[in-house]
């Protein structure tokens, strides 16, 4: 997450996606693991709220909400200067849809990183497909008061880009930003963090009344995009775009792939990284509840192009790190189940496959090289 300074004139936007460089990665430029962040702080999981969205971009990951059965809205800064989407729906089945279009109303695509004032931070994206739930969020339509208490839900857990959830802050009081000089946002005490951008932030209590999306936050702020201010736009959008829906009925959850078979499964106990079987291009195994497994792979030449997918039957997902002068270096992930890099150098790789809910399934992890 980018800085965030108090000056108005410089407040810098925390861009609140992680940000992946185009493919392929210098994978060694990651560097050593920093101490993670706290989650959403005081944050549970976000399984009241059906409409809230994963949204995985190109370049970064950030959050949304379900507005109408084709309609996300997220933050304008995950929509300008993105070229691909795709969504997920992990408390509505795990209803999935790739994006075919996203729309900003006046927020331009900007490197630096600061937070425009004189902008909107709001963005829509028009589905391929409809994703349904029981009912849909209603949009904010008026100014709400100083002092009004809202939650924010977005996809960090304990600091780490969630694949699978969405989190929900406590709630939190918010006031107006036009003195902080920001005209069209709300300001709070910060609980979002990177990969939080563009999920909503709803009214407490049960009736789902979204009020703004997660836009920026440092130094102990977050500033709130409103969405009232641009309620005509997200109206027109949406109307031309298949229309809002009050209730439909929610799409059955998917069947789960079958567990995919390779001729390396993992053998016990592997539960750790200095105990790591060794792969060279299929592994597959069986995570117990709570359960961990570790495998390793080596790189002999010293540029070399991969891609490393994790298949499963749940909601496994992977970390990976790579031995470099005696110190391990953890490697982005390009997703939660997917690195697609160059390594610039030899080198042994560990990985890590673990389930974030603890759940008992099936996996398997093929390399290409």
């Amino acid at each position: 997450m980018r800085t965030f300074f108090t000056t108005a004139a410089t407040l810098t936007v925390a861009t609140l996606m992680t940000a992946c460089a185009a493919a392929p990665v210098e994978d060694e430029q990651v560097g050593a693991v920093a101490s993670a962040p706290s989650a959403i702080v005081g944050g549970s999981r976000a399984t009241a709220y059906p409409e809230a969205i994963l949204v995985d971009m190109n370049n970064g990951s950030c959050s949304g909400s379900l507005i109408a059965p084709r309609v996300v809205l997220t933050a304008g800064h995950c929509v300008a200067g993105v070229r691909s989407w795709t969504v997920k729906a992990p408390f509505a089945g795990s209803q999935q849809a790739r994006v075919l279009e996203g729309k900003t109303l006046d927020w331009t695509y900007d490197a630096s990183g600061y937070v425009n004032p004189n902008q909107h931070d709001v963005g829509l994206l028009y589905l391929d497909r409809p994703i349904t739930i029981a009912k849909y969020p209603t949009l904010q339509r008026s100014k709400v008061a100083n002092g009004t208490t809202v939650v924010n839900i977005g996809r960090i857990d304990n600091g780490t880009l969630s694949t699978s959830a969405l989190f929900v802050s406590k709630p939190i009081p918010v006031r107006d930003a036009s003195s902080a000089g920001f005209p069209y946002d709300y300001i709070s005490s910060e609980v979002i963090e990177s990969g939080d951008s563009g999920g909503p932030v709803e009214l407490t209590g049960d009736g789902h009344v979204i009020v703004a999306v997660n836009s920026g936050g440092g130094g102990g702020t977050q500033v709130l995009a409103r969405v009232d201010l641009v309620q005509s736009w997200i109206d027109g959008y949406v109307n031309s775009h298949g229309g809002y829906a009050s209730s439909v009925t929610p799409a059955p959850a998917p069947t789960p792939a079958p567990a995919p078979a390779c001729a390396s499964p993992e053998r016990e106990a592997n539960d750790s990284y200095t105990a790591a079987n060794g792969f060279s291009t299929k592994a597959c195994g069986t995570l117990t509840a709570g359960d961990q497994d570790w495998f390793t792979w080596t790189i002999g030449a010293a540029t070399t192009s991969y891609q490393l997918q994790l298949q499963a039957t749940g909601d496994a997902q992977m970390k990976m790190w790579k031995l470099v002068n005696g110190s391990y270096m953890q490697i982005a992930n390009d997703t939660g189940t997917s690195f697609v890099k160059q390594s610039t150098s030899a080198g042994t790789y560990v990985v890590g496959v673990w389930s974030a809910s603890g759940a008992a399934q099936s996996y398997g992890l093929t390399l290409t090289k």
